[in-house]
């Protein structure tokens, strides 16, 4: 009876010490996975956080060579991240000399390199984009490395607009390590930076176009809504049909961006991604994004620029060489500057948007366009709004928002009736 108490006993302890154990074991498991997702949960929004926003965050991983080692993809999220992070940190403090934020992204000889760039005396604009990186493997103090090759544009402020404007590629090896759980770039090492030329833009049929904007809701248009449309498209043969963008999308409008383009394409009709607002060095981070998701695309309406601002020569450079199988339009005015460290403007451009106030002959590379309706830059007199209409029917082609052209149940305006003619 003692000798079957005592196993009795024993295997209570036993059973009571595997509880405690798996309890405990449950626990940590619980803990680590509570811990991971909220890593996950911080990283989908930490980006947004950023001093600058971002529409994509640009950096697309490359595949890893074989037999390199690969974190988890939860810390391959952070080392995205925190790259990133420092990017947008190191623009922020190079355009206010704040350097505050620094060391929170920096650490060791990178921390000393990005407070150099702060303490600048003129405060330079420098932008990143593009970025494409490779992990080469563990850093042996525990951090990760990477090859990274991204555009990077660098101006300095002038009289009113960028001087001493740089736009080149660069290919950089990078050394992140964890500190306290937060993610720091410790070394950056230049391997190769070049300054390419742009490739000669594709010629447009302008003089063939009858083109129209889309309404600004067309990311939340049903297939009936499309289907109807293209219908309307189909029958009057217009062609391209132009997808505007505000100058900072939303993940949401970005998303719907390659499915519009692919149906426009599978109906006959060429798509043109389209930004109203201006063309400046600061946006080409975002232009880039969405000319990244812009594959199949007829051309990309950059926003207008202006011909003698080097910010703006210098966004259409950057452009044309992240992207250079997009033709750009662009609204152009002001005179042509010249100026030695960009390309003529002529060689940015595919073809120029011009107003229809009074249309004379039209150059090959040059499209009319023609404002919303209430603001049409044309003569007052009907007979005279007629003949310049007429003229931009068959002129060089036109440009006209789809609700100037036509009614909402598909009848063509007064504009419309003159514009609609027989396509040239």
């Amino acid at each position: 009876m003692t000798r079957l108490t005592t196993l009795k006993r024993a295997a209570f302890v036993a059973l009571l010490l595997g509880t405690l154990l798996g309890g405990l074991l449950a626990l940590i498991g619980a803990s680590r996975g509570l811990e991971r997702a909220s890593r996950a949960s911080t990283q989908a929004s930490a980006l947004n956080l950023a001093r600058r926003p971002e529409a994509l965050p640009p950096l697309r991983w490359l595949p890893t060579p074989p037999g390199v080692p690969r974190p988890d993809g939860v810390t391959l999220e952070d080392l995205r991240q925190a790259y990133l992070l420092g990017h947008s940190e190191l623009t922020y403090a190079g355009r206010s000399g704040d350097p505050s934020g620094l060391s929170g992204r920096f650490a060791g000889p990178a921390l000393r390199a990005a407070l150099a760039v702060s303490s600048q005396e003129r405060h330079p604009l420098l932008l990143d984009w593009a970025h494409r990186a490779r992990l080469l493997g563990p850093d042996p103090q525990g951090g990760w490395r990477l090859l990274d090759r991204y555009w990077t544009a660098r101006a300095f402020p002038g009289d009113g607009h960028w001087t001493d404007t740089r736009v080149t590629q660069r290919e950089v090896q990078v050394t992140l390590r964890a500190a306290d759980g937060i993610w720091r770039v410790t070394d950056v090492h230049l391997r190769r930076e070049t300054r390419p030329s742009p490739p000669p833009p594709g010629r447009l049929a302008v003089r063939t176009w009858r083109a129209v904007i889309l309404p600004g809701d067309w990311p939340d248009w049903t297939a009936g809504r499309w289907q109807r449309t293209l219908a309307l498209a189909a029958r009057h043969d217009l062609r391209p049909l132009l997808l505007p963008l505000p100058a900072q999308p939303t993940r949401e409008q970005l998303g719907a961006l390659p499915p519009a383009l692919d149906r426009l394409r599978r109906a006959g009709r060429s798509g043109v991604v389209a930004f109203s607002a201006p063309l400046t060095l600061e946006s080409v981070p975002v232009r880039a994004a969405v000319a990244a998701r812009a594959a199949g695309a007829a051309a990309l309406l950059t926003g207008p620029v202006r011909a003698g601002d080097p910010g703006s020569r210098a966004a259409l450079l950057a452009l044309r060489l992240t992207r250079p199988d997009l033709p750009l339009l662009a609204p152009t005015g002001g005179p042509g500057a010249a100026l030695a460290d960009l390309p003529a403007l002529d060689a940015l451009l595919s073809a120029q948007l011009r107003a229809a106030a009074s249309p004379g002959p039209a150059a090959p590379r040059t499209l009319l366009s023609l404002p919303a309706a209430g603001r049409l830059p044309l003569p007052g007199r009907a007979r005279q709004r007629g003949a310049a209409l007429a003229l931009m029917a068959w002129q060089g082609g036109w440009l006209v928002p789809l609700d100037a052209l036509l009614t909402p149940d598909g009848q063509p305006t007064p504009a419309g009736e003159t514009l609609l003619g027989p396509a040239r």
